[in-house]
């Protein structure tokens, strides 16, 4: 991933693979899947055709073997097409991450074949009804009840609930343990039982489809991580999500440029030879860009370079920077789009123009407070503040 590149210029294979899907497919669906708040149904299985949910997986386990940077380069090269895509797919791929890294009992490598060869689409639940995101505590336990362990949550969203094949959740490891002694399961449908409790009706992001459910379901011994679920946030989960959904806002920042850029090439067709202030304004949006591209590939490289050392990937530099990442993508996307309005001016206003900002301005809130960002900016300041020469 060259951060000096825009997606449709990168050599990285699954980088041009992805923007491909972008142009032919995702694209054209996406006013409507922000219209009707719908799952985006072609693009995903665009992605199955080309075998992108299991682009994590190892080739000699049946998948494409790409990597966590390459991977942020393809959500990117998807985001700037439509972002709800791209969720779908960083969502699901940081499940499969973590089926990597920590799934070693025989039924949750069973599930990373299947998804190899199926192409499974994996969802999550770690939120909860009453605990918010905060993914680091639970209320509901796994019970033993009569024919063994059942789970029983009520979860504030499910991503693409309705269309996920199976469900990571997260729950406390019995009822007496504390909200913070979590494990992590697997339900499969036809299993689980899913009750809406609430609808996905947002400002941005509609296409994912993270409504409120009931859950209800029995667990398989086999499927519940054999590792704390803080061991697995600290030791790769939470890194890679901030990095896969840090990627989809860099992507946002992408379309708000390209839009700005197409509009002012538009008018200088109508006027050659003069130079206008809104080139130069895309010019400045250029660097705000490149900003969003650095921050994500430093990351990305600061990673790939730890990846191993759990001591390092866990430390407080370590998380204090990709909180960071996320704060400062989520915040240029946002920036971006308000930039590319005021070049495009009431055509970027109205909704029925070709130069027309009113999703990508919403959808580049929505990474505002996916996660907050308060939360995140008050996370470092506690670390900061506890740290001698911060």
């Amino acid at each position: 991933m060259d951060s000096l590149l825009s997606p449709a210029c990168s050599s990285a294979e699954l980088e041009r693979l992805a923007w491909r899907i972008g142009v032919e497919v995702a694209a054209p669906a996406a006013g409507d899947v922000d219209q009707r708040a719908r799952f985006p149904l072609e693009t995903v299985a665009a992605m199955r055709e080309e075998r992108l949910l299991a682009a994590l997986i190892p080739k000699a386990d049946g998948g494409l073997g790409f990597s966590v940077r390459e991977m942020a380069g393809a959500l990117r090269a998807l985001a700037a097409h439509c972002p709800s895509s791209a969720l779908v797919l960083a969502m699901h791929s940081v499940e499969v991450d973590t089926l990597l890294r920590h799934g070693k009992t025989p039924g949750l490598r069973a599930l990373l074949e299947e998804i190899a060869v199926t192409q499974l689409l994996i969802g999550n639940a770690s939120s909860e009804v009453g605990l918010g995101g905060a993914a680091g505590r639970s209320l509901c336990a796994l019970e033993q009840r009569e024919g063994g362990l059942f789970l029983d949550k009520h979860v504030l969203a499910i991503s693409y609930g309705d269309h996920a094949d199976a469900v990571v959740a997260t729950c406390r490891r019995a009822p007496e343990s504390a909200e913070t002694d979590q494990v992590l399961v697997v339900r499969r449908r036809p299993a689980m039982q899913l009750t809406a409790t609430s609808t996905w009706n947002t400002s941005g992001l509609r296409g994912t489809c993270s409504n409120g459910y009931h859950l209800q379901s029995p667990v398989e011994p086999d499927l519940v991580f054999p590792v704390p679920f803080a061991t697995i946030a600290g030791q790769g989960a939470a890194q890679v999500r901030q990095l896969l959904l840090s990627a989809v806002w860099v992507g946002i920042a992408e379309a708000a440029v390209m839009t700005a850029h197409r509009h002012v090439r538009r008018r200088a067709r109508r006027a050659p030879g003069v130079l206008s202030l809104d080139a130069t304004r895309v010019a400045e949006l250029g660097v705000l860009l490149n900003k969003s591209r650095s921050l994500l590939q430093s990351a990305c490289t600061w990673f790939e370079r730890v990846e191993g050392d759990h001591e390092a990937l866990e430390s407080a530099a370590m998380m204090v920077a990709l909180r960071n990442l996320k704060v400062g993508t989520s915040r240029l996307a946002a920036e971006a789009a308000s930039g590319a309005l005021a070049i495009c001016g009431i055509e970027g206003y109205r909704r029925d123009s070709e130069s027309s900002l009113d999703r990508i301005i919403r959808d580049a809130h929505g990474g505002l407070v996916m996660v907050s960002n308060d939360r995140h900016l008050e996370d470092n300041a506690a670390v900061l503040r506890a740290l001698k020469g911060a």
